[in-house]
């Protein structure tokens, strides 16, 4: 391939990377559309450079199963059509994991400027949601009715903006972690006062999940981490120090995160429900699905076809008991496509679980095996998608898929690459 040619496509391709935390504040539409020019760019230089090392992993053989299974199930159910346009196009997630380590490895200096405008991003999606919050509108003058309890995104009308934080969150230190010294004496003041902005801003957008993940993202770093073990501690009880101070000034928030949640699961009432009364609906919907086939699902992206059928039905009005998605991944996956696909995550689940059990061994016998706080970061962002409890988006959705699997090529780039890191994110 003519140099100037792969140049202008690798510099092309990154800069729509590096913008992809950016699109995502825009809604589903722009961050696909930048993740499919960049996978067709990466396969186009793969094939004309005869490099094919980054299909050879174990991830993108598995990853390539797992869509065998979607392409299986869809075929085999109801509303092949309709399904199908879901399992083929799945391709293109882990196409994107890929290519992002294709760019870290043949771009310099991508992660650093990677880093610098995820920083920069983050911060005006910080900025602009305590803006939002005292003002009823983003900075570009989006409006939001409820901004008193919930929080959209800057540049959409949807009220994920807490899930964007919070999930987005470890994928932000470990890159924090990776490129900057820790020796310098603003590195933990700055880390430090941008968790305390996030653990606020998460709390203050009212999305319940996104607070369930900031709280997991927490644990994981004080029992998992070498370097920030202490600071995530101090600024913890900052953060709810000031999330009481909020609670008090706005009783509507503590109503919604809080109360509200009692009231649904039934810990204040005589009735238990596995979060709230229309989740628990969507579940047993969701299960009777499965319990019709077993095997391999109604097909990918069905429930929102079938959870009106009689048969799956658990309430006499459908309305209450239908939706897009039953609202968490594991019972998706066993009511789309079956134990075979629910399989394929609880094998992936447990992976991770392995990790993070042998480094946690590795803290107290002081192994070889133990993982640097970079890698750490990057698997708790594995942690939060997989966590099977809290209500979830959409498997199936782009936005987020966007957010599952663009830190799979970074933690790629750790596993494979040959190249000598620091001690911080040295690769075991």
């Amino acid at each position: 391939m003519n140099l100037s040619l792969k140049k202008y496509l690798l510099n092309f391709s990154s800069y729509l990377t590096y913008l992809i935390p950016f699109a995502l504040l825009t809604g589903p539409f722009l961050p696909d559309l930048f993740l499919s020019v960049v996978c067709l760019i990466f396969i186009f230089i793969s094939v004309k450079e005869k490099e094919f090392k980054y299909f050879q992993n174990n991830f993108f053989l598995f990853f390539l199963l797992f869509v065998f299974i979607l392409l299986i199930s869809s075929l085999s159910s109801a509303s092949i059509y309709f399904s199908l346009k879901t399992s083929l196009t799945y391709f293109r997630f882990g196409l994107f994991s890929l290519a992002v380590w294709f760019l870290i490895e043949n771009k310099k200096n991508f992660i650093k400027y990677f880093t610098i405008i995820f920083v920069i991003t983050f911060t005006i999606a910080l900025f602009d949601g305590y803006f939002q919050y005292f003002y009823g509108q983003s900075i570009f003058g989006i409006s939001n009715i409820n901004h008193n309890v919930r929080l959209n995104l800057m540049l959409n009308d949807k009220l994920i903006l807490g899930g964007y934080l919070a999930r987005l969150f470890p994928l932000l230190m470990a890159l924090i972690i990776y490129n900057y010294d820790s020796k310098n004496k603003y590195y933990y003041f700055f880390i430090g006062i941008l968790i305390i902005l996030t653990d606020s801003l998460v709390y203050m957008t009212g999305e319940r999940t996104a607070l369930g993940l900031m709280f997991l993202t927490t644990l994981f770093i004080i029992f998992f981490m070498n370097k920030l073990r202490t600071l995530r501690i101090l600024t913890f009880f900052i953060s709810m120090t000031v999330i009481i101070l909020i609670s008090i000034s706005n009783p509507s928030i503590k109503e919604r995160n809080i109360d509200q949640t009692f009231d649904q699961i039934g810990i204040q009432g005589s009735e238990k429900n596995l979060f709230s009364p229309v989740h628990d609906r969507y579940y047993r919907g969701a299960w009777n699905m499965f319990m019709h086939f077993p095997i391999l699902g109604v097909g990918p992206n069905n429930f929102r076809n079938l959870c009106g059928e009689k048969e799956y039905a658990v309430v006499e009005r459908i309305d209450f008991a239908c939706s897009t998605h039953p609202h968490n991944t594991y019972i998706q996956l066993a009511a789309e496509t079956g134990i075979i696909g629910l399989l394929a995550i609880l094998i992936i689940l447990i992976y991770l679980y392995i990790k993070i059990f042998r480094h946690f061994l590795s803290l107290f016998n002081k192994s070889k095996y133990g993982l640097s706080d970079y890698q750490i970061c990057l698997l708790g962002c594995f942690f939060l998608t997989l966590w099977p409890i809290l209500p979830t988006q959409n498997l199936f959705n782009n936005w987020i898929n966007i957010i599952y699997y663009l830190p799979v090529g970074f933690y790629l780039h750790s596993i494979y690459s040959k190249k000598k890191l620091t001690d911080d994110t040295k690769i075991i």
